[in-house]
């Protein structure tokens, strides 16, 4: 007996209030299963994930914080260099930079041990990162890798103040010195202790020989012409009278046409001399000091930057 119109009616109003209620649980069991990130369910899934990675996080932040304070330990070494400069005190700007240069070395090897280590640290920059971190883990992680990145050039602003202060004032000294040997060989010329004058200027030309080395150094920071030029007058009023005073001992009772140009090319070399060699003394101590401020500001910066990480990766 075929069923009736009125209980196929039923029959299929039963089936559909079956799928709606189907319907409806399929549609609870999503809404359960997609947390909004940081929501309880979600810290809930992560929570593992975030203690283990947390910890590590921790460790990497302790190793930031002692970088930090490398790089204050720097600039205080810095400062120390820029103030003796300042002094004319050679041997402790020598003694600064010295310093410094071992600090630099620790402040570049920590920095890769401490990229070594968040590199390794598990599920972050992975597929399932998300599933596995909450979202303020993986920022930390992030805000940590960034904060590394202040210390990039470090190393150069270094060298730079090393070149431009150290070798500055060693230059000047060098000049200097040169300069009081080239007075006491004249001192010894106009008593005829030719002999003895000849040893002075030699002694002299090679303070220009040491100028020349450090002068290259210095190539690679500033511009050298006016350094070349001032060295290359001194070199060649040095031959000049070494030359006439070699020669000055054979004269006899006439003045040979050797001996007069001899005199001549002295007087000449003597008068392309600059006055003497405080411009060139103030030229290289600004150009230390200009090498060494730039330097000191991006120390500055460098741990400025450090210093505000510490502030937003702070583990909570």
């Amino acid at each position: 007996m075929k069923p009736s119109r009125a209980s196929r009616l039923v029959h299929r109003l039963g089936w559909l209030a079956i799928i709606v209620i189907i319907a409806f649980g399929g549609a609870g069991i999503a809404t359960g299963m997609n947390h909004p990130p940081g929501s309880a369910g979600q810290l809930g899934l992560t929570a593992a994930g975030d203690a283990e990675v947390s910890l590590r996080l921790d460790s990497a932040a302790a190793e930031l914080a002692a970088l930090a304070d490398d790089v204050e330990a720097l600039g205080s070494e810095a400062r120390g260099a820029l103030g003796a400069l300042n002094g004319q005190d050679s041997k402790g700007a020598e003694a600064a930079i010295a310093a410094g240069d071992e600090i630099v070395a620790r402040i570049l090897a920590r920095t890769t041990a401490i990229r070594r280590e968040l590199a390794e640290i598990p599920y972050v920059g992975t597929p399932t990162a998300g599933l596995r971190l909450s979202e303020p883990v993986i920022a930390r992680h992030m805000a940590l890798v960034s904060a590394l990145d202040a210390t990039d050039g470090l190393d150069r602003d270094w060298l730079r103040l090393s070149v431009g202060s150290v070798t500055a004032t060693r230059m000047s000294n060098l000049l200097a010195e040169h300069d009081r040997l080239v007075n006491l060989a004249a001192e010894r010329g106009r008593v005829a202790r030719y002999s003895d004058a000849i040893k002075r200027i030699n002694e002299a030309a090679a303070q220009l020989d040491a100028a020349r080395a450090l002068r290259d150094q210095l190539a690679n920071t500033v511009d050298v012409s006016v350094i070349d030029d001032w060295i290359a007058r001194n070199a060649d009023y040095d031959d000049a009278l070494r030359d006439l005073y070699r020669k000055i001992p054979t004269v006899g009772k006439k003045v040979t046409k050797s001996v007069r140009a001899a005199v001549e090319a002295e007087a000449e070399a003597r008068a392309r001399l600059p006055p003497d060699t405080r411009g060139l003394v103030l030229i290289m101590a600004d150009i230390g000091r200009g090498g060494m401020n730039g330097a000191v500001i991006a120390i500055e910066e460098t741990r400025g930057a450090l210093a505000d990480a510490l502030l937003t990766t702070a583990g909570g």
